[in-house]
């Protein structure tokens, strides 16, 4: 049987350190892309060690300061002796090239990673023959130590010059001036909202919240439907309803015909129609869900992963976080506060590295409800001040008409509370329960309460 090699390059390891030697400037670079961990032979990842802690005492390394570093600590003949040493000092010297160094370093640190996974399935196995811990325990360090993998991969330097970045955000504002949004941003369908924020945009995060019955769930799933008649393909986890809740909702959005009509099977001969209508729309509505009740954060990156790749999503919802794990239970020692942050900032990532929006729907806390002023502000949300500080965008659902019996019960406030790349605002917009539909105010001069900064165009 032929023998399985472990994954390492003994001599992109070679090239890396002797390009070090000769450039300071890619020893630096190499810190920051590399661990010691990295390096497969254990001579190789004594000499970065050393390298490393040279270079933070004196900036510069060179192959005498090298050997005497290595002779006062006994650690020359770890290392090979002098003979080893002068193999490096004289090996490939072209590797000090930015071009190929960087190729180099791709090299080690895919076989590092290739190893990791290797090493972490191994001992998942053997946990499992043992059979001494239960079957969560071990997925739980499993999923941990992949998860831990998948950090190292996104871990690189990415220096841009500021010009760039200048010219870039110059082109935006001349776009925003003449009325154009971002060509990178989709539009919720909601006008004036999307007047505010500037529409949503790749990698952001945002947090859609509200009290219970508020509408939260039926507001976003408008904005997945008015995405979805322009074209845009979205999708969303519901980690509560039923497929079919979820449906009934949609076609009683796209027809027009009360949901408990549809629900209690009571349609008219004139409403079956519409109904078959508002089914073949749907059909064709680039819209795709994910009933999975008790889902984890590692399940959800997964089936997004393949939901972009498959169908090019361009936004993903998740109804709601409350409802979401670490994994198929509660973290161990750790509080529901801590979970949640984790969870928000994987999300992050997440929207980060797939290039789509993640939208989360949260509820907030009952302390609204002991406040005279019941509108929710960001510290109401629930279980995690992570959800605050992590957002590009929240959205603060309110609506006037289930504490006031006097107001428009179909009023419903957005509030723009946070929003990293534009202002901050109010929009009403009207709630017509009973179709789950959401529209613009009806009234222009009222549809948008107060704006904090200038409007993103």
């Amino acid at each position: 049987m032929q023998e399985i090699k472990v994954p390492h390059s003994p001599d992109a390891e070679m090239a890396i350190l002797s390009a070090c030697l000769y450039k300071p400037e890619l020893l630096a670079k190499a810190i920051v892309e590399l661990r010691e961990e990295d390096f497969y032979d254990p001579k190789h990842r004594l000499l970065f060690a050393a390298m490393k802690s040279l270079y933070n005492e004196n900036t510069v390394v060179d192959g005498a300061l090298l050997i005497e570093f290595l002779r006062k600590r006994n650690l020359l003949e770890k290392v090979g002796g002098i003979p080893y040493l002068t193999e490096i000092f004289d090996s490939i010297r072209g590797s000090a090239s930015l071009a190929l160094f960087e190729q180099y370093l791709k090299i080690v640190k895919d076989k590092s990673i290739k190893r990791g996974i290797i090493n972490t399935f191994s001992e998942t196995i053997r946990l499992a023959y043992e059979d001494e811990l239960d079957a969560d325990a071990i997925l739980d360090r499993a999923e941990k130590e992949i998860f831990d993998i998948r950090m190292r991969t996104m871990r690189s330097t990415q220096w841009v010059p500021v010009g760039d970045v200048a010219m870039n955000l110059l082109n935006k504002i001349e776009a925003r001036l003449s009325g154009d949004l971002p060509p990178e941003a989709i539009l919720t369908g909601f006008r004036h909202l999307d007047k505010i924020t500037g529409g949503f945009r790749p990698g952001e995060w945002i947090i859609v919240a509200a009290r219970p019955s508020v509408g939260k769930t039926a507001f976003v799933l408008n904005i997945h439907r008015n995405m979805a008649l322009d074209g845009i393909p979205t999708a969303m986890f519901s980690l509560e309803m039923t497929a079919e809740a979820l449906a009934m909702r949609l076609l009683s959005l796209e027809s027009g015909i009360p949901m408990n009509i549809i629900r209690e099977g009571r349609l008219t001969i004139r409403e079956l129609p519409k109904l078959a209508d508002a089914v073949e729309r749907l059909m064709d509505m680039p819209f795709y869900i994910d009933v999975s009740h008790g889902i984890d954060i590692f399940e959800i990156r997964s089936k997004a992963r393949m939901v972009v790749q498959e169908y090019g999503v361009k936004m993903i919802s998740i109804d709601y976080l409350q409802l979401m794990d670490l994994r198929g239970g509660r973290g161990k020692n750790m509080t529901r506060a801590e979970e949640l942050a984790k969870i928000s900032r994987s999300l992050k990532i997440l929207a980060g590295e797939l290039g789509v929006s993640i939208v989360g729907i949260s509820q907030v806390s009952r302390e609204v409800e002991k406040r005279a002023d019941k509108k929710p502000t960001m510290a109401d949300l629930r279980e995690s001040g992570a959800l605050e500080q992590d957002a590009d965008i929240i959205l603060l659902l309110y609506r006037p008409g289930q504490y006031d019996k006097e107001a428009d019960d179909s009023l419903v406030e957005v509030e723009v509370a946070k929003n990293r790349q534009g202002s901050q605002g109010t929009v009403k917009l009207h709630f017509y329960r009973e179709f789950m539909r959401f529209a613009d105010w009806h009234d222009e001069d009222e549809s948008i309460e107060h704006v904090e900064g200038d409007l993103p165009f």
